[in-house]
């Protein structure tokens, strides 16, 4: 959270196109006892507005250096890696190559019932999710997007590869999920302030856990099984 007391200095960075890189640790309400004052809500969409600026939230140490490595190539944009305090495990599926992107598919189903895009500590939750929601019959296909702007950047076809037509798309960050809108149909996330206390009971009390995020997936494939018609992917528009 406290990168916002550089925000006036990585705003000038992006403008000048210098080439700095900008670590950002203790990334969210993952802060636990330090309370709301350290817990950043609002700063991912900051930053990740301020153009010519790379904001990344890497969800395990393959991202983490996919980061690095993109951020030391881009010899004209400064870059901000966002990293969690608590340990995050190494994802299957995800590779340098993969997450250097900017975004990719980290775990593939056929005949998807559901899509949960998501970044940093909360991919886990989705793959939690997903696991449980597997057990029920609900096809959950997980997309990891550690960087909107380098993702932004890619060939069209990828990028419908990625956020393809044919089922709902919910995001999942522990942040404001102002802007997610773009990627997804549907976004949780958090609504106000996060709380002071151990950081696994701060995760539960917003919901943010493997099985309540199943039991939101499932509402979000209720409704538009209900709802009908086409699911179009979220990122296609006519301008």
């Amino acid at each position: 959270n406290f990168v916002s007391y550089a925000s006036g200095a990585v705003r000038l960075s992006a403008l000048s196109q210098h080439h700095v890189i900008w670590v950002a640790t203790h990334d969210s309400i993952g802060l636990g006892e330090d309370g709301p004052t350290h817990q950043p809500i609002e700063t991912a969409i900051h930053l990740r507005a301020i153009p010519n600026l790379h904001f990344w939230r890497p969800a395990d140490g393959n991202e983490t250096s996919a980061a690095y490595l993109v951020a030391l190539q881009a010899n004209k944009t400064p870059s901000v890696i966002s990293l969690s305090r608590q340990t995050l495990p190494n994802l299957e599926n995800s590779t340098v190559e993969h997450a250097a992107r900017g975004g990719y598919v980290l775990h593939d189903v056929e005949g998807e019932n559901l899509n949960i895009v998501s970044t940093g500590s909360e991919v886990q939750i989705a793959v939690a999710a997903a696991e449980i929601l597997a057990k029920e019959g609900v096809k959950t296909r997980i997309v990891s997007l550690p960087c909107w702007e380098v993702f932004d950047a890619q060939t069209r076809e990828y990028q419908l590869e990625v956020f393809r037509s044919g089922a709902p798309y919910l995001s999942l960050e522990a942040y404001s999920t102002v802007g997610w809108q773009k990627y997804s149909h549907e976004q949780y996330g958090l609504a106000a302030w996060g709380a002071s206390g151990p950081y696994d009971k701060v995760y539960e009390k917003f919901g943010l856990t493997g099985p309540n995020i199943a039991a939101v997936g499932k509402k979000v494939v209720d409704f538009y099984q209900k709802k009908g018609g086409e699911v179009i992917s979220p990122i296609l528009h006519a301008i």
